[in-house]
């Protein structure tokens, strides 16, 4: 069969398949989208085949068999990965020991949803790091108790917005292994209820950290471990959070955490200057 006999088989997911991955992405699940991009010789799958691929499930498929047990596999290793796409080649004889000889080319394509930033507080300091987080594609969750102050005036940018006591607000927050969190509440007190609020919950975030000093930090932590909290986890807190650049007004304190939030989202250990 000819480069173009296959082609002219190539086919095509049907509604329900798009459907359903717009649902896990309306989820925020991490997924790995697989396509057919070329065959040759009697493999498995015909291009344009596509299957995605999260955590727990899969649909589609991409030619089924030793093929699709290995693509399965790999799917998984690459979800949640800040990377591009990919493309593996297979020899279905030599790599996969599969009777049909053939080889066929695979596109993994993770489709990892846009980081999450959830901020507790609604001040000034607040409003910039909205703003920016956004700005640097951050899908941000503002959280208040106070009506006055989470508003779509005052936060454009928020893809959400909760007003609710700081306990609800927790909880509501959805937070993840994946989310970040930061707390610029009206207060000392205020914030340390709120890290332990989080720290408490059933997954921790990503990142977790807290507007303020070095002596405010040692002083939460001191009683976050007192109320009962893990010490090691405690320590996993970033306070004073942002990066070292001198910041002094609200706007400056922003773009210090964004780019701390940026170098953590990308693996960046250590900030080198340009």
């Amino acid at each position: 069969m000819s480069n173009r006999d296959v082609a002219s088989q190539a086919v095509f997911p049907g509604d329900d398949f798009f459907r359903r991955l717009a649902e896990v992405m309306a989820r925020r699940e991490p997924v790995v989208l697989v396509t057919v991009a070329s065959t040759s010789g009697s493999a498995p799958g015909r291009p344009g085949a596509k299957m995605f691929v999260t955590r727990d499930s899969f649909l589609g498929t991409v030619g089924g068999g030793r093929l699709e047990m290995t693509a399965l596999e790999h799917a998984r290793s690459l979800l949640g990965a800040a990377s591009g796409p990919e493309i593996v080649a297979y020899d279905t004889i030599q790599d996969l020991g599969m009777t049909c000889g053939g080889t066929m080319n695979l596109v993994y394509e993770p489709l990892t949803p846009p980081p999450r930033l959830v901020i507790f507080g609604a001040g000034h300091v607040a409003q910039p790091l909205c703003a920016m987080a956004a700005l640097a594609g951050f899908a941000v969750t503002v959280c208040d108790e106070r009506p006055d102050w989470v508003t779509a005036e005052r936060f454009p940018d928020a893809a959400e917005r909760i007003l609710a006591p700081w306990e609800e607000a927790v909880t509501r927050a959805r937070l993840d292994s994946h989310t970040f969190a930061v707390s610029v509440s009206p207060g000392h007190a205020v914030d340390e209820r709120i890290l332990g609020l989080v720290l408490r919950q059933s997954e921790r975030p990503r990142y977790l950290g807290v507007i303020g000093s070095r002596r405010k930090g040692a002083v939460i932590k001191e009683h976050l471990v007192e109320s009962g909290l893990d010490p090691e986890t405690v320590e996993t807190i970033r306070v004073p959070m942002g990066l070292n650049i001198g910041a002094a007004d609200p706007r400056e304190i922003a773009v210090s955490i964004v780019a701390e939030l940026v170098a953590e989202l990308r693996g960046v250990t250590r900030v080198e200057p340009w």
